[in-house]
C-alpha cells in the first residue's frame, strides 16, 4: 500500500483492508472486484491485483505460508527486488538490504551519493545498506531508516537538528542536504479536459461502466471522454454515450471537479444524461451497471469517480 502512496492515505485504509482480508487464505479466495473495492482511493490498482494474485500463488505453491527466502518472494506477482528484500528482512529477519525512496534519501545524504537515478546508484545504495545491516534483527535497521526518511529526513526542509545521524551526515556538513539524492527531470505537466456523464434513473440509480484496457481496468467509472479543450471533450462524450443509448442533457453542467494523475492535470465537467426508457428492465451487463448511491460508495471505483459523484450531488 505504501508504494507511491503517502502514509496518511494508507492509514485510512489499512485496518479496514486487514479486517476484510485478515490472512492469505481470505485474500486468495476473494473476488478481484472485492479487493479493488477495498483498495478504492489508493490508486495504482495493479498493486491490488498483484497482491491478490500473490496470495493465490502462496496458497497454491507454498501451502498458504509466505516464503521467507528473497529468491522465492521475487517470483510472486508484484514482488520486485525491493519488496522481496523488505519482507524477508522485516518479517523474517533475513539479512537482505532493502532500499525504497526513504532509505535511498537517507543514505544518499548520509554518504553524499552523487550518482544520478539509475542502476549504478541503486547498486551503490544497496551496498551501503548491506554494510550497515547487523547480523541480529536486520529488519529493525531497515524499518528505522524508512521511518527516519519519512519523518525527519524529508525531501524538502529536512529536520536535520532532530536527526540522530546529523553529526555523521556528509550532505549536512556540505550544507546542502536537499541536493541529495539527485532527481530525474520531471515530465512537463499536461492540462486535459474531461467530460463525464451522470445518467440517473427514476429510482435514483446511476450508470457506471468499466473497460479492460486502461490502468483503471475493472474499476467502475462514469461514461467520460477527454480532449484538449472542454467543447471537444463534450462532443466526444456525446459520441460515447450513443453506444450506451444515452443522450446528454442540453442544460449546463451539473458541476466541476479537478483531479491530478501523474503529470496530467484534469479539469472535469459533469453533465446529466437521459437514460433509455427501458433501462429499468435492462439486464445487468458485464461492462455496465446501474448503482444506487449506497452501492456506488462500496464499489470498486477510483478517486476520480468519487469526485465526479460529489460534483453531481450524489449521496446516500
Amino acid at each position: 500500500m505504501l508504494q507511491q502512496t503517502t502514509v496518511g492515505a494508507v492509514a485510512a485504509r489499512y485496518d479496514a483492508f486487514l479486517a476484510r482480508f485478515p490472512d492469505v487464505a481470505s485474500l486468495a479466495r476473494a473476488r478481484e472486484e472485492s479487493v479493488l473495492a477495498a483498495w478504492s482511493g489508493l490508486g495504482y490498482y495493479a498493486r491490488a491485483r498483484n497482491l491478490r494474485r500473490a496470495a493465490r500463488e502462496i496458497a497454491a505453491r507454498h501451502a498458504g505460508r509466505i516464503p521467507s527466502d528473497p529468491v522465492a518472494l521475487r517470483e510472486l506477482p508484484g514482488f520486485g527486488e525491493y519488496m522481496a528484500a523488505a519482507v524477508a528482512s522485516i518479517a523474517f529477519g533475513v539479512r537482505a538490504p532493502a532500499a525504497e525512496a526513504n532509505v535511498t534519501r537517507v543514505l544518499s545524504r548520509l554518504f553524499r551519493v552523487g550518482d544520478p537515478p539509475g542502476r549504478t546508484r541503486e547498486r551503490r545504495i544497496l551496498e551501503l545498506a548491506d554494510a550497515l545491516l547487523p547480523a541480529d534483527r536486520p529488519g529493525d535497521l531497515t524499518a528505522a531508516l524508512m521511518d527516519l526518511g519519512q519523518r525527519v529526513c524529508a525531501p524538502r526542509r529536512p529536520r536535520c537538528a532532530e536527526c540522530p545521524l546529523e553529526q555523521n551526515c556528509e550532505a549536512r556538513r556540505e550544507g546542502a542536504p536537499e541536493r541529495y539524492p539527485l532527481r530525474a527531470a520531471r515530465p512537463a505537466t499536461r492540462d486535459v479536459h474531461l467530460a463525464a456523464a451522470v445518467a440517473r434513473r427514476g429510482d435514483g440509480r446511476v450508470l457506471l461502466v468499466r473497460g479492460e484496457s486502461s490502468p483503471l481496468s475493472r474499476l467502475w467509472r462514469f461514461p467520460s471522454a477527454e480532449a484538449d479543450e472542454p467543447g471537444a471533450a463534450r462532443s466526444a462524450l456525446a459520441e460515447e454515450l450513443a453506444g450506451y443509448g444515452l443522450e446528454l442533457h442540453a442544460d449546463a453542467a451539473l458541476g466541476e471537479a479537478r483531479h491530478t494523475i501523474m503529470n496530467r492535470r484534469i479539469s472535469v465537467r459533469v453533465y446529466g444524461a437521459a437514460p433509455p426508457l427501458d433501462s429499468h428492465g435492462a439486464r445487468r451487463e458485464a461492462d455496465r451497471r446501474w448503482m444506487s448511491p449506497r452501492e456506488l460508495e462500496r464499489a470498486a471505483i477510483p478517486t476520480l469517480t468519487r469526485k465526479i459523484a460529489a460534483a453531481a450531488g450524489l449521496s446516500e
